[in-house]
């Protein structure tokens, strides 16, 4: 590694302009735990950088804030928020779509492929499932399109751009599996904080007040599983919230199976004995 930055140092050096470092994904490299090695001498070479050309800037895009790297290479009783930096910018801007943004591709679609669309009545059921998150607006019109146009129940192309068309495309969501639903699991089964307190809000409906100073709300926010409204939070969308609901109700029929089968098994040794 030192003979890589040397190398960046020479670059630095001779280059006209200002050189910029972006490096994406930083999640994936942040399990690595020569990844915090790599950013301690990018610090090293910032703070000596009078003597030793280096980056103009570096841009680390990812979810994870830098300054909670730490609790992806750490095990749950040792997370510690620390960064060879501590420096985040935050970015605000609302990814979501709204209803008009999800209208207004319908009405380019209607428009490309000579379809008639009540766009605005089919935005509001996309919106109603999905509150505009961008990757499940995107798969329920990749399903309409590509999966149920020609189908028995939505046999002319125009038909399936319908609320009944949006709810058979979200029940084919909800039994896919997709890297956002086994991300969303993992995420789960690595943070229990937050998997109880979502079983709260789903099983109990638990009405839990925000609050930044509460590790698990954070985690929730910054994966985009829930969101802040009214000073409450909530799941971040219908869809989120039934995928978990089925894995719930699923979990708890196989403990009480497992259960069953356990009690079974006792009372045939117990007649065995007798």
């Amino acid at each position: 590694m030192d003979k890589l930055f040397r190398g960046w140092s020479r670059v630095c050096k001779t280059a006209r302009q200002p050189v910029v470092l972006m490096i994406d994904e930083v999640d994936s490299a942040s399990n690595h735990p020569v990844f915090l090695d790599f950013l301690a001498m990018l610090r090293g070479y910032y703070l000596n950088r009078d003597n030793r050309p280096t980056f103009y800037s570096v841009i680390l895009a990812g979810v994870y804030d830098i300054k909670n790297l730490k609790l992806k290479l750490c095990p749950e009783e040792d997370h510690q928020y620390n960064s060879p930096w501590n420096i985040a910018a935050e970015f605000d801007m609302d990814m979501d779509f709204s209803a008009q943004q999800i209208e207004s591709m319908l009405d380019e679609y209607e428009a490309d492929h000579h379809v008639e669309i009540d766009g605005k009545v089919v935005a509001e059921e996309i919106y109603q499932y999905t509150s505009g998150y961008p990757y499940l607006v995107s798969l329920i019109c990749k399903i309409l399109d590509e999966k149920l146009i020609g189908t028995e129940a939505f046999l002319k192309a125009g038909s399936v751009w319908s609320r009944e068309g949006v709810i058979e495309a979200v029940k084919i969501i909800l039994k896919s599996k997709t890297p956002l639903f086994e991300s969303m699991i993992k995420l789960l089964d690595t943070f229990k904080d937050l998997r109880d307190m979502m079983q709260g809000i789903i099983y109990q409906g638990k009405n839990v007040v925000f609050s930044p100073d509460i590790k698990s709300v954070n985690m929730g926010i910054m994966f985009g599983l829930l969101k802040e409204k009214d000073n409450r939070i909530v799941i971040a969308n219908r869809i989120f919230e039934m995928r978990m609901m089925n894995m719930f109700l699923s979990e708890e029929f196989a403990e009480n199976e497992l259960s069953l089968y356990g009690e079974k098994i006792k009372i045939n040794l117990l007649q065995a004995k007798d």
